[in-house]
């Protein structure tokens, strides 16, 4: 069976973005065993964390370590449509070197817990940063704290 190839050329690691009305999450690793996609078909944990006028996203579950990803809402080509949402949809992919998607789940939140994503990140849409000021607070709050410990941050937590 021939896989799906994940549409975007993206560098190995984590990276997120908005697009076409949804959160991508993806994560990109030379290759998934069948154990370690397994272990996915339990729920993943995703909490939604807000600091320092960053909001990050920390998946955990199965064989995956706590990954952390990072949303600057006014580096959104979506930004209008995005806070202008009512619901949130996410989508987390899993994908190897040669771009096929391994694994990949959706969910569409609820009106609560979409509400308290998009408040902040309309809190974060406020905010006047310096020119790379974003990327300084990124950095700083990735050499202080490992992924996991960013949840004492979390607004939400859901299971995904």
């Amino acid at each position: 069976m021939k896989k799906e190839i994940f549409p975007y050329e993206v560098e190995m690691g984590t990276i997120m973005d908005y697009v076409d009305g949804r959160f991508m999450l993806v994560i990109k690793d030379e290759y998934w065993t069948d154990e370690e996609l397994r272990l996915l078909n339990s729920p993943l944990e995703l909490n939604f964390c807000y600091t320092q006028n960053t909001a990050i996203f920390v998946v955990e579950g199965g064989d995956i370590d706590s990954s952390d990803f990072y949303f600057n809402i006014q580096d959104c080509d979506w930004k209008e449509q995005l806070l202008n949402s009512s619901l949130i949809d996410i989508e987390l992919y899993l994908i190897n070197t040669k771009n096929e998607v391994c694994f990949k789940r959706r969910k569409t939140l609820n009106s609560k817990d979409s509400s308290i994503i998009l408040n902040c990140l309309k809190l974060q849409n406020e905010v006047q940063f310096m020119p790379d000021e974003y990327e300084v607070n990124v950095m700083g709050i990735q050499s202080s704290y490992d992924p996991y410990e960013l949840n004492r941050y979390s607004k939400l937590t859901i299971k995904f």
